[in-house]
């Protein structure tokens, strides 16, 4: 989280949660996201062979993961990306339906 930049308020947040010992436990696949996205250099010669479309979202902050999104959707032949201002990491799904559904059915 850190790496991401959560503040640490969200950190502690995060760990008080019920859902903390689930995060813990795929605690470990940590390691293969940052070493595909640590760097914002996602595998683009891999990613260019992807022939599905592609729907890329996030919430619009300013920060790693916007940046990795970008670097991802340049990076696939046939990629959507969008931005859904103002959603967090779990997003309203009254914001997200309508996006997924234009882009099932296009």
């Amino acid at each position: 989280m850190r790496v991401a930049g959560a503040p640490e308020e969200s950190i502690a947040g995060a760990k008080a949660s019920p859902m903390w010992p689930g995060l813990e436990a795929v605690a470990h696949t940590l390691a293969y996201d940052a070493a595909v996205l640590g760097d914002d250099h996602p595998p683009s010669g891999r990613l260019a062979e992807v022939t599905q479309p592609t729907l890329i979202l996030t919430g619009g902050s300013d920060d790693f993961f916007e940046r990795a999104a970008d670097a991802t959707a340049a990076s696939l032949p046939h990629a959507e990306r969008e931005v859904l201002r103002g959603q967090t990491h779990v997003a309203d799904p009254k914001a997200l339906a309508p996006v997924l559904e234009r882009f099932y059915t296009s």
